[in-house]
């Protein structure tokens, strides 16, 4: 087979650059990584200031902190009385002066050497004044026949009904 005369008689070829990419395409480039990092910061920082909102409404009033704080010292009266540290007289005793303080610091009114049928007379502490009245008894006997855990009982729940 004859080759083509064209072929065969071509002057020397000349090699062609390949061509060069635009600069468009490391602005677009760029301009997309930049796109996508503000994407994540945004995204970031949205749920990050919902969390702390949502954090914020969780966190729990004053009241219910002193709530708090003041099961602890039920819970640990009776945790005394179960490990034999507190006889139930020291803790129906120890009881009386938790509710006292409880009523002291949620109120601001110093029941500390009111009596019970003043507690009982005002509507705001007569669940503690029940309470307390009933305390009085085993505070107060040699052989007290009430049970301390019915009155960590009973004091838990006027605690947590407190408002």
């Amino acid at each position: 087979m004859r080759a083509p005369e064209l072929l065969l008689a071509a002057p020397e070829a000349e090699i062609i650059d390949p061509p060069q990419y635009s600069v468009a395409w490391l602005i677009l480039a760029a301009l997309c990584v930049l796109v996508i990092v503000a994407l994540i910061v945004g995204t970031l920082r949205i749920t990050r200031s919902i969390e702390k909102r949502a954090a914020y409404r969780r966190r729990p009033t004053e009241v219910e902190g002193l709530k708090a704080e003041f099961l602890r010292a039920v819970n640990d009266v009776a945790a005394r009385h179960g490990a034999g540290e507190v006889d139930a007289r020291a803790g129906h005793h120890e009881l009386t002066g938790v509710m006292r303080r409880f009523v002291r610091r949620t109120t601001g009114h110093d029941v500390t050497s009111q009596d019970v049928p003043t507690l009982r007379a005002d509507p705001r502490t007569r669940a503690v004044g029940e309470l307390i009245g009933d305390l009085y008894e085993p505070d107060f006997a040699q052989d007290p026949e009430a049970e301390l855990d019915d009155s960590v009982r009973r004091a838990r729940e006027v605690i947590r009904a407190w408002s």
